[in-house]
């Protein structure tokens, strides 16, 4: 773990180019997710680029990628977009990655567990934090949930 980095992630560009940028930090028991992710994907990339192309839930609604991203910054979703077809997005995203790791063969599916319970309970690490901030619960002791091994 000396040379772990846990916030970089690889960006597959419309261009087929491939960009190493920052990622937010996932707790420590998921460090492996983010990248199992990625590289599923790229393993997958063709068929998730036709799943995107013929996407209507978070596309073709007249805004680009980068206003995408600005609107899903806030606690709410844009009102074009329906939770659970975004949610359904999201499962066929992560199948996707997870067919790229099986085709693979090394076994690496195993650390999109989370991602699925993600998916199932309509949770994130983001949120969570942000939930338990709003209860009152000391930042120290959030800190050492996103430490936890389990």
């Amino acid at each position: 773990m000396t040379y772990l980095r846990t916030f970089k992630f690889e960006d597959l560009t419309f261009r087929g180019t491939i960009e190493f940028r920052s990622v937010c930090c996932q707790p420590i028991c998921d460090c492996m997710t983010v990248a199992a992710f990625h590289l599923g994907l790229q393993e997958n990339l063709h068929a998730l680029d036709e799943l995107l192309q013929e996407d209507y839930v978070l596309y073709h609604h007249g805004y680009t990628a980068t206003e995408l991203r600005r609107m899903f910054t806030y606690a709410k979703l844009p009102a074009f977009v329906d939770e659970d077809d975004l949610y359904t997005l999201a499962e066929q995203v992560v199948e996707l990655a997870e067919d790229g790791l099986v085709k693979r063969g090394k076994g690496e599916e195993v650390y999109l567990k989370s991602l699925y319970a993600r998916i199932r309970e309509r949770k994130n690490p983001a949120s969570q934090m942000l939930t338990n901030r709003d209860r009152g619960v000391p930042l120290e002791e959030i800190i050492q949930t996103y430490s936890e091994l389990e």
